[in-house]
């Protein structure tokens, strides 16, 4: 049975494997860095909508997106899914180690 660290480990990186999902979905729908990308389907999204209005969810992924924040919770969750999923290989190694011992 998995003790607390596992449990909060698993909890971690799926998490971080979910926003990282997110960020790279909002790059590929058209939300970029500098605005939304021509031909998009955020272009579409945004054409449908006619004017965007403030603090809608269009406008905060935008504004996320114009930040840059959204690049770096990409980027920074990856990390933390990487060592995530290190730490996980090594207590499976371990664990195999001695069970076979």
């Amino acid at each position: 049975m998995p003790d607390k660290i596992d449990k909060a480990i698993i909890v971690t990186s799926s998490v971080a494997g979910a926003l990282a999902v997110a960020g790279v979905s909002t790059k590929v729908i058209g939300f970029t860095s500098a605005g939304i990308a021509a031909g998009s389907k955020a272009a579409v999204i945004q054409a449908g909508i006619g004017s965007v209005a403030a603090n809608s969810a269009f406008a905060t992924v935008q504004s996320l997106a114009a930040s840059g924040l959204i690049s770096t919770i990409t980027l920074m969750t990856g990390i933390g899914f990487g060592v995530c999923l290190t730490y996980i290989g090594i207590t499976l190694y371990k664990n195999l180690k001695k069970s076979s011992s």
